[in-house]
Protein backbone atom coordinates (compact mmCIF):
# COMPACT_ATOMS: atom_id res chain seq x y z
CA UNK A 1 0.00 0.00 0.00
CA UNK A 2 2.81 2.38 0.89
CA UNK A 3 4.48 1.56 -2.43
CA UNK A 4 1.28 2.37 -4.37
CA UNK A 5 0.89 5.70 -2.57
CA UNK A 6 4.54 6.55 -3.29
CA UNK A 7 4.09 5.65 -6.96
CA UNK A 8 0.95 7.82 -7.16
CA UNK A 9 2.80 10.77 -5.60
CA UNK A 10 5.62 10.33 -8.11
CA UNK A 11 3.12 10.38 -10.97
CA UNK A 12 1.45 13.54 -9.64
CA UNK A 13 4.81 15.25 -9.24
CA UNK A 14 5.67 14.38 -12.84
CA UNK A 15 2.56 16.13 -14.13
CA UNK A 16 3.86 19.30 -12.54
CA UNK A 17 7.21 19.03 -14.26
CA UNK A 18 7.43 21.54 -17.08
CA UNK A 19 9.30 19.20 -19.43
CA UNK A 20 6.64 16.50 -19.10
CA UNK A 21 3.81 18.98 -19.75
CA UNK A 22 5.63 20.32 -22.80
CA UNK A 23 6.25 16.81 -24.18
CA UNK A 24 2.60 15.86 -23.67
CA UNK A 25 1.25 19.02 -25.33
CA UNK A 26 3.71 18.77 -28.23
CA UNK A 27 2.92 15.09 -28.80
CA UNK A 28 -0.83 15.83 -28.76
CA UNK A 29 -0.52 18.68 -31.28
CA UNK A 30 1.74 16.66 -33.58
CA UNK A 31 -0.64 13.70 -33.39
CA UNK A 32 -3.61 15.83 -34.40
CA UNK A 33 -1.56 17.35 -37.24
CA UNK A 34 -0.69 13.91 -38.53
CA UNK A 35 -4.30 12.70 -38.26
CA UNK A 36 -5.38 15.78 -40.24
CA UNK A 37 -2.86 14.87 -42.95
CA UNK A 38 -4.14 11.29 -42.96
CA UNK A 39 -7.66 12.59 -43.51
CA UNK A 40 -6.46 14.73 -46.42
CA UNK A 41 -4.74 11.69 -47.92
CA UNK A 42 -2.52 11.66 -50.98
CA UNK A 43 -1.14 13.61 -52.76
CA UNK A 44 -1.21 16.14 -49.88
CA UNK A 45 0.60 13.86 -47.41
CA UNK A 46 3.38 13.02 -49.86
CA UNK A 47 3.94 16.64 -50.89
CA UNK A 48 3.93 17.74 -47.24
CA UNK A 49 6.65 15.26 -46.31
CA UNK A 50 8.76 16.03 -49.39
CA UNK A 51 8.84 19.67 -48.26
CA UNK A 52 9.13 18.76 -44.59
CA UNK A 53 12.32 16.75 -45.09
CA UNK A 54 14.12 19.81 -46.47
CA UNK A 55 13.66 21.39 -43.02
CA UNK A 56 15.00 18.21 -41.43
CA UNK A 57 18.14 18.44 -43.56
CA UNK A 58 18.42 22.16 -42.88
CA UNK A 59 18.45 21.38 -39.13
CA UNK A 60 20.94 18.57 -39.68
CA UNK A 61 23.34 20.78 -41.65
CA UNK A 62 23.12 23.54 -39.04
CA UNK A 63 24.13 21.01 -36.39
CA UNK A 64 27.18 19.82 -38.30
CA UNK A 65 28.47 23.35 -38.99
CA UNK A 66 28.40 26.54 -36.95
CA UNK A 67 27.72 28.55 -40.11
CA UNK A 68 25.79 27.25 -43.12
CA UNK A 69 28.05 27.55 -46.14
CA UNK A 70 26.97 27.96 -49.76
CA UNK A 71 27.82 24.34 -50.54
CA UNK A 72 25.54 23.13 -47.73
CA UNK A 73 22.68 25.34 -48.93
CA UNK A 74 23.20 23.95 -52.43
CA UNK A 75 23.07 20.41 -51.01
CA UNK A 76 19.77 21.08 -49.23
CA UNK A 77 18.23 22.65 -52.36
CA UNK A 78 19.48 19.83 -54.60
CA UNK A 79 18.05 17.16 -52.30
CA UNK A 80 14.77 19.07 -52.11
CA UNK A 81 14.51 19.01 -55.90
CA UNK A 82 15.21 15.26 -55.91
CA UNK A 83 12.61 14.71 -53.18
CA UNK A 84 9.97 16.71 -55.06
CA UNK A 85 10.64 15.02 -58.41
CA UNK A 86 10.46 11.60 -56.81
CA UNK A 87 7.20 12.51 -55.05
CA UNK A 88 5.62 13.81 -58.26
CA UNK A 89 6.73 10.73 -60.20
CA UNK A 90 5.23 8.49 -57.53
CA UNK A 91 1.95 10.43 -57.46
CA UNK A 92 1.48 10.23 -61.23
CA UNK A 93 3.02 6.73 -61.57
CA UNK A 94 5.71 7.89 -63.96
CA UNK A 95 8.57 5.43 -64.43
CA UNK A 96 11.98 6.62 -65.69
CA UNK A 97 13.66 3.29 -66.35
CA UNK A 98 10.74 0.90 -66.16
CA UNK A 99 12.65 -2.09 -67.56
CA UNK A 100 15.68 -1.72 -65.29
CA UNK A 101 15.04 0.11 -62.02
CA UNK A 102 11.99 1.54 -60.31
CA UNK A 103 11.82 5.20 -59.30
CA UNK A 104 12.71 4.45 -55.70
CA UNK A 105 16.07 2.89 -56.58
CA UNK A 106 16.87 5.51 -59.24
CA UNK A 107 16.19 8.61 -57.16
CA UNK A 108 17.60 7.06 -53.99
CA UNK A 109 20.86 6.27 -55.78
CA UNK A 110 21.15 9.85 -57.08
CA UNK A 111 20.44 11.39 -53.65
CA UNK A 112 22.74 9.07 -51.69
CA UNK A 113 25.55 9.32 -54.25
CA UNK A 114 25.42 13.13 -54.14
CA UNK A 115 25.29 13.08 -50.34
CA UNK A 116 28.27 10.70 -50.06
CA UNK A 117 30.39 12.95 -52.29
CA UNK A 118 29.48 15.92 -50.10
CA UNK A 119 30.30 14.00 -46.90
CA UNK A 120 33.68 12.92 -48.26
CA UNK A 121 34.48 16.52 -49.16
CA UNK A 122 33.66 17.53 -45.57
CA UNK A 123 35.62 14.55 -44.18
CA UNK A 124 32.67 13.57 -42.00
CA UNK A 125 32.97 10.93 -39.29
CA UNK A 126 31.15 7.57 -39.36
CA UNK A 127 28.15 8.59 -37.20
CA UNK A 128 27.45 11.67 -39.31
CA UNK A 129 27.87 9.57 -42.46
CA UNK A 130 25.38 6.91 -41.29
CA UNK A 131 22.75 9.31 -39.94
CA UNK A 132 22.86 11.60 -42.97
CA UNK A 133 22.23 8.77 -45.42
CA UNK A 134 19.69 7.15 -43.12
CA UNK A 135 17.58 10.33 -43.22
CA UNK A 136 17.58 10.16 -47.03
CA UNK A 137 16.72 6.45 -47.09
CA UNK A 138 13.86 6.99 -44.62
CA UNK A 139 12.36 9.70 -46.83
CA UNK A 140 12.27 7.51 -49.93
CA UNK A 141 10.89 4.59 -47.90
CA UNK A 142 8.21 6.89 -46.44
CA UNK A 143 7.01 8.19 -49.82
CA UNK A 144 7.07 4.70 -51.31
CA UNK A 145 4.99 3.33 -48.39
CA UNK A 146 2.47 6.17 -48.72
CA UNK A 147 1.72 4.92 -52.24
CA UNK A 148 1.15 1.33 -51.17
CA UNK A 149 -2.54 0.25 -51.11
CA UNK A 150 -2.53 0.35 -47.30
CA UNK A 151 0.18 3.02 -47.08
CA UNK A 152 -1.55 5.65 -44.95
CA UNK A 153 -2.53 3.07 -42.34
CA UNK A 154 1.01 1.66 -42.36
CA UNK A 155 2.45 5.07 -41.50
CA UNK A 156 -0.27 5.63 -38.90
CA UNK A 157 0.68 2.26 -37.37
CA UNK A 158 4.35 3.34 -37.24
CA UNK A 159 3.49 6.71 -35.69
CA UNK A 160 1.38 5.12 -32.95
CA UNK A 161 4.04 2.56 -32.04
CA UNK A 162 7.04 4.90 -32.14
CA UNK A 163 5.10 7.45 -30.06
CA UNK A 164 4.18 4.68 -27.59
CA UNK A 165 7.82 3.67 -27.25
CA UNK A 166 8.89 7.28 -26.74
CA UNK A 167 6.21 8.18 -24.19
CA UNK A 168 6.30 5.02 -22.07
CA UNK A 169 10.08 4.73 -22.07
CA UNK A 170 10.17 8.32 -20.82
CA UNK A 171 7.49 7.71 -18.16
CA UNK A 172 8.99 4.37 -17.13
CA UNK A 173 12.42 5.92 -16.79
CA UNK A 174 11.12 8.79 -14.68
CA UNK A 175 9.08 6.54 -12.39
CA UNK A 176 11.21 3.41 -12.10
CA UNK A 177 14.52 4.13 -13.81
CA UNK A 178 17.62 3.29 -11.79
CA UNK A 179 20.13 1.58 -14.09
CA UNK A 180 21.47 3.60 -17.01
CA UNK A 181 21.44 1.54 -20.17
CA UNK A 182 24.29 3.25 -22.10
CA UNK A 183 25.43 6.28 -20.04
CA UNK A 184 28.34 7.00 -22.39
CA UNK A 185 25.83 7.77 -25.16
CA UNK A 186 22.68 8.89 -23.35
CA UNK A 187 22.49 9.73 -19.65
CA UNK A 188 18.68 9.77 -19.56
CA UNK A 189 17.88 6.28 -20.88
CA UNK A 190 17.42 3.53 -18.32
CA UNK A 191 17.00 -0.23 -18.51
CA UNK A 192 13.67 -0.04 -16.68
CA UNK A 193 12.28 2.72 -18.89
CA UNK A 194 13.36 0.92 -22.06
CA UNK A 195 11.76 -2.35 -20.94
CA UNK A 196 8.49 -0.60 -20.07
CA UNK A 197 8.54 1.21 -23.42
CA UNK A 198 9.13 -2.02 -25.32
CA UNK A 199 6.42 -3.94 -23.45
CA UNK A 200 3.93 -1.10 -24.04
CA UNK A 201 4.79 -0.94 -27.75
CA UNK A 202 4.29 -4.69 -28.21
CA UNK A 203 0.96 -4.50 -26.36
CA UNK A 204 -0.30 -1.54 -28.41
CA UNK A 205 0.80 -3.29 -31.61
CA UNK A 206 -1.47 -6.18 -30.64
CA UNK A 207 -4.44 -3.86 -30.03
CA UNK A 208 -4.06 -2.03 -33.38
CA UNK A 209 -3.13 -5.09 -35.46
CA UNK A 210 -6.21 -4.56 -37.68
CA UNK A 211 -4.55 -1.46 -39.14
CA UNK A 212 -2.07 -3.80 -40.82
CA UNK A 213 -4.32 -6.87 -41.07
CA UNK A 214 -1.82 -8.72 -38.86
CA UNK A 215 -2.50 -11.90 -36.98
CA UNK A 216 -1.56 -12.07 -33.28
CA UNK A 217 1.95 -13.45 -33.91
CA UNK A 218 2.81 -10.83 -36.53
CA UNK A 219 1.52 -8.01 -34.36
CA UNK A 220 3.75 -9.08 -31.47
CA UNK A 221 6.80 -9.60 -33.72
CA UNK A 222 6.39 -6.24 -35.45
CA UNK A 223 5.76 -4.52 -32.12
CA UNK A 224 9.01 -5.94 -30.76
CA UNK A 225 11.12 -4.99 -33.79
CA UNK A 226 9.66 -1.50 -34.04
CA UNK A 227 10.35 -0.91 -30.34
CA UNK A 228 13.97 -2.08 -30.73
CA UNK A 229 14.50 -0.04 -33.91
CA UNK A 230 12.91 3.11 -32.48
CA UNK A 231 15.22 2.80 -29.49
CA UNK A 232 18.20 2.23 -31.84
CA UNK A 233 17.35 5.35 -33.85
CA UNK A 234 17.12 7.34 -30.62
CA UNK A 235 20.53 6.03 -29.52
CA UNK A 236 22.08 6.83 -32.91
CA UNK A 237 20.89 10.42 -32.72
CA UNK A 238 22.08 10.67 -29.12
CA UNK A 239 25.52 9.49 -30.23
CA UNK A 240 25.43 12.04 -33.06
CA UNK A 241 24.54 14.90 -30.68
CA UNK A 242 27.19 13.83 -28.21
CA UNK A 243 29.75 13.74 -31.03
CA UNK A 244 28.99 17.31 -32.09
CA UNK A 245 28.45 18.53 -28.50
CA UNK A 246 24.77 19.56 -28.38
CA UNK A 247 21.90 18.54 -26.06
CA UNK A 248 19.02 18.97 -28.52
CA UNK A 249 18.91 19.20 -32.30
CA UNK A 250 16.88 22.40 -32.01
CA UNK A 251 14.18 24.24 -30.04
CA UNK A 252 11.28 24.02 -32.48
CA UNK A 253 9.22 21.46 -30.51
CA UNK A 254 8.81 22.25 -26.76
CA UNK A 255 9.79 19.34 -24.54
CA UNK A 256 11.33 17.41 -27.43
CA UNK A 257 13.87 19.77 -29.00
CA UNK A 258 14.21 19.89 -32.75
CA UNK A 259 12.77 17.93 -35.67
CA UNK A 260 15.48 15.28 -35.49
CA UNK A 261 14.82 14.75 -31.78
CA UNK A 262 11.21 13.91 -32.64
CA UNK A 263 11.92 11.84 -35.75
CA UNK A 264 15.01 9.85 -34.73
CA UNK A 265 13.13 6.58 -34.25
CA UNK A 266 11.42 6.88 -37.64
CA UNK A 267 14.75 7.09 -39.48
CA UNK A 268 15.20 3.37 -38.73
CA UNK A 269 11.60 2.15 -38.38
CA UNK A 270 10.32 3.44 -41.75
CA UNK A 271 13.01 1.69 -43.87
CA UNK A 272 12.37 -1.51 -41.89
CA UNK A 273 8.64 -1.34 -42.65
CA UNK A 274 9.29 -0.67 -46.33
CA UNK A 275 11.63 -3.67 -46.64
CA UNK A 276 9.40 -6.00 -44.65
CA UNK A 277 6.08 -5.27 -46.35
CA UNK A 278 7.12 -4.46 -49.94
Amino acid sequence: MVGIIKLFKNMISMVNVQEFRQRFISTTILSFLFLFLILLGNPFVSIFFSLFFSFVFFEYEKLTSKILRKLQVFKILFLQVIFLFFTIFEIYKIEIFYLFFNNNITFLFIAVFFNIIFLFCKKSNLIIFILSNLIIVSFFALIAILHFPNGLYTILYAVILVSTMDIFAYLGGKLFGKRKIIPSVSKGKTVEGTMIGMASTILVSFFIKDLMSFNVANSLIYGFFIAVLAFSGDLLESAFKRKIGVKDSGKLIPGHGGLMDRLDGYFVVIPFLYISIS
